[in-house]
């Protein structure tokens, strides 16, 4: 564990207020007006650096790292704000916060030009009686207040009900804490409890239910940092997003959005990952099809907090295709939809329109547990695909092992089979059974 004394540079960009520095090159100021929906301004919003990534190029360090993330100002009378200098090199991410209205953001902010702005939107839920409402308060491992977290809500609970995304109209999406690190979400009556996503700057990100009527006093974590190089025939693959997810999939615990690019060197460095996890490491399908190679989704567990786990060099394998056909069992021409594959071990996914023979094509898939969706109204997957999946209508799930050529998805008239209609529970859900296409 390093020792607190190490990190008051790192605590200052967190939480602290925005300072003078020397004048640098390329320097230049985030300015911009906060206003209402109806063009009124909106004064005393503290505007933050939230994050940043390069004008050009993927970031090879973690967006909320660069030292100009944690500066923040307040708006004047007129609305107007002006935080700087500013690395021009960059571009920001600035999160708005203000009493009585919806925390948002401001995306791609360019200190180059300036009138960056917003219109706030009111918040929906408001003024409710205490016991309705979920308050809290942020502190860093040293118990030092840590302003500017996002606290993102996911789900709701009632009573004894979970729901992972039954939000609209009960709760408002966010809150942002203030310099002292506290915040409150206000909550419609029947809300027991809520789950949110705390993201703080330079510290760990966290999963939790708040439990309405409660303070509830959350001390955040260093996290780890995961480390490794990206390699192909053992030489280094640059500008690669490197990605995380956690393992765990149950709503109130999975929590992704962790990236980072490779450097010249092929080597990446992802900080700030929740200690003692599970978390699946992969490449996204998008950025290797060109060179037709992938990082499977990979098994990391994170060790103690403030340590890191190097994974050392990491050579990438030969990526696949999945070509094929959608096929009515009428004989129809399928009509224009999109066709979902999507990785059932990482937060990654490819959309593509079908041709007007229904024929798609898929590229850069790894050798993995994968899903195929596919949705025509009036019809349903039927059971002459050996990996449909009887649990989830539309879809289809197997392991691919490597190219699949005239790959056929065989669709018939009719609604969803009933629930006690297919396979033995075992064959209900073919994650494992290597994918293959129905056979006419």
């Amino acid at each position: 564990m390093k020792k607190p004394g190490l990190l008051i540079s790192c605590a200052v960009v967190v939480v602290g207020v925005m300072t003078s520095v020397s004048p640098m090159l390329g320097a230049g100021s985030l300015e911009g007006a906060i206003t209402t929906r109806n063009g009124e301004p909106v004064s005393n919003a503290l505007v933050y650096v939230y994050t940043a990534a390069p004008r050009e190029g993927r970031g090879t360090i973690c967006p909320s790292c660069y030292p100009d993330c944690g500066k923040r100002t307040r708006t004047d009378a007129e609305g107007r704000f002006s935080i700087g200098p500013v690395n021009q090199d960059l571009l920001f991410r600035l999160l708005v916060a203000a009493p009585g209205y919806r925390p948002d953001f401001i995306k791609d902010a360019d200190p180059m030009f300036g009138d960056a702005h917003l219109n706030l939107r009111l918040l929906k839920v408001t003024n409710t009686p205490l016991e309705n409402r979920v308050t809290g308060k942020l502190i860093d491992p040293w118990g030092r207040p840590v302003a500017g977290g996002l606290i993102d809500v996911g789900g709701t609970r009632y009573g004894q009900y979970s729901y992972s995304s039954a939000t609209s109209g009960k709760v408002d999406p966010m809150a942002v804490s203030d310099e002292r690190g506290e915040f409150f979400l206000d909550c419609t009556n029947e809300i027991a409890a809520i789950t949110v996503t705390i993201e703080p700057r330079g510290l760990a990100k966290r999963r939790m239910w708040l439990e309405t009527g409660k303070a509830h006093l959350i001390r955040l974590k260093e996290g780890v940092t995961v480390a490794g190089r990206l390699l192909h025939k053992g030489q280094p693959v640059p500008a690669a997003t490197v990605a995380m997810c956690t393992q765990e999939r149950e709503s109130s615990v999975f929590m992704r959005g962790f990236e980072v690019a490779t450097d010249l060197e092929g080597r990446f460095s992802l900080p700030s990952i929740p200690a003692g996890t599970r978390f699946h490491l992969f490449t996204k399908m998008s950025e290797m099809q060109e060179l037709n190679v992938a990082l499977s989704p990979r098994g990391v567990e994170t060790g103690s907090d403030g340590t890191t786990n190097d994974l050392g060099n990491l050579e990438l394998q030969p990526s696949h295709f999945v070509r094929g056909r959608v096929v009515l069992a009428d004989g129809g021409t399928p009509p224009q939809t999109r066709v979902h594959l999507g990785l059932e071990n990482a937060w990654d996914y490819q959309n593509i329109s079908l041709e007007d023979d229904g024929s798609f094509e898929f590229r850069g898939v790894p050798a993995e547990e994968i899903d195929l969706s596919v949705r025509v109204p009036g019809y349903r997957v039927s059971a002459k695909n050996p990996n449909k999946d009887w649990l989830n209508e539309g879809r289809l799930t197997g392991r691919l092992t490597g190219n699949l050529d005239d790959f056929i998805i065989h669709l018939e008239q009719g609604e969803r089979f009933p629930r006690d209609e297919g396979p033995p529970d075992s064959d209900r859900q073919p994650r494992s059974k290597p994918l293959r296409g129905a056979k006419l």
